[in-house]
């Protein structure tokens, strides 16, 4: 099944494989808390990858490893993140009185009305999310899908390193983990990689919402974000706007950025910091974890994920 690499509990080093880095993080629970154990960024060549995933598992494992020296005792059983791009999601209901072995039974069928391709070549995994608003007598769930080798080039490389995948999920879970709401407060997560820009809303349901913008080459101007951000607020008529935007991935590690948008936006912007509230481990460096939070927001979720089940 999709995502379950294992049963192993406890802590998870989280692992986000996406241009141009590879990004771990480390955490341990403690009295009710999570403190940092270690993290690390490590710059990922732009022939390892292809499609926005794995293309060369020599090259990936050859970044995972140096990553992976830079940090001290890391853990060997892994989260890890797929880019959203790359994973099916539909919201599906049930019967309730169907147990776990039923549901996934069923999933195949149910998925075979929206997966594009054969089911012997994809990975299937689901996540009951609740009680059906319409009908109680029925649950809601997220079904998951993606190509299966997506998942094994994965396995070829973290085998080279001695690693072991216990989780994977579509990177978007990780992040709405990671930098949860608190508040009432409507925002938007915009994740700006490469040359994409991800907006991400939090209050859209059990299924988060994802948007994948090209930039078309344009670069992170500014303007260009502003341009991307109008467009999208002003796709669904009388959409509500957010009281604030959280800027995440490598471009908000540019000082200047949070800044220029909010200028030209009219509303807050602010770096994510999924470590806000996390302690640290001793001799680790406050400050240039700060420095690196927004790009770490995917691993940090991923390292707080808990038991033995996952969406993709």
């Amino acid at each position: 099944m999709l995502g379950r690499f294992g049963r192993d509990a406890g802590s998870l080093l989280g692992v986000e494989i996406t241009p141009p880095f590879i990004r771990l993080v480390q955490l341990q629970r403690r009295r009710g808390r999570c403190r940092v154990q270690a993290w690390a960024l490590e710059p990922l060549p732009a022939a390892a990858m292809h499609n926005g995933w794995i293309g060369d598992p020599e090259q990936v494992a050859a970044a995972l490893l140096k990553a992976l020296g830079r940090m001290e005792r890391p853990a060997r059983r892994v989260a890890v993140a797929l880019p959203g791009a790359l994973v099916i999601e539909k919201l599906i209901s049930m019967p309730a009185s169907l147990d776990e072995q039923a549901i996934a039974e069923q999933i195949p069928s149910e998925a075979a009305q929206f997966i594009p391709f054969s089911l012997e070549e994809v990975a299937l995994d689901f996540q009951v999310v609740g009680l059906d608003p319409g009908d109680p007598g029925r649950r809601q769930m997220v079904v998951a899908a993606c190509h299966l080798a997506l998942l094994e080039v994965l396995e070829v490389a973290l085998d080279a390193t001695g690693l072991h995948a216990c989780l994977v999920e579509a990177d978007h879970h990780a992040l709405h983990r990671a930098l949860p709401v608190t508040d009432a407060q409507r925002r938007l997560l915009l994740q700006l990689e490469s040359d994409a820009l991800v907006i991400h809303e939090q209050d859209a349901g059990p299924m988060p919402l994802r948007r994948e913008l090209s930039l078309g080459g344009q670069g992170r101007d500014a303007q260009v974000l502003v341009r991307a951000v109008d467009r999208y607020l002003l796709s669904v008529p009388g959409r509500e706007l957010p009281g604030q935007l959280l800027l995440l991935g490598d471009a908000a590690l540019e000082r200047h950025m949070p800044g220029q948008l909010q200028q030209r936006l009219g509303m807050p912007v602010h770096q994510a910091d999924p470590f806000r509230v996390m302690d640290l481990a001793p001799g680790l460096d406050p400050q240039a974890l700060a420095a690196q939070a927004p790009c770490l927001a995917v691993a940090c979720g991923l390292a707080l994920r808990e038991g033995d089940r996952c969406l993709v």
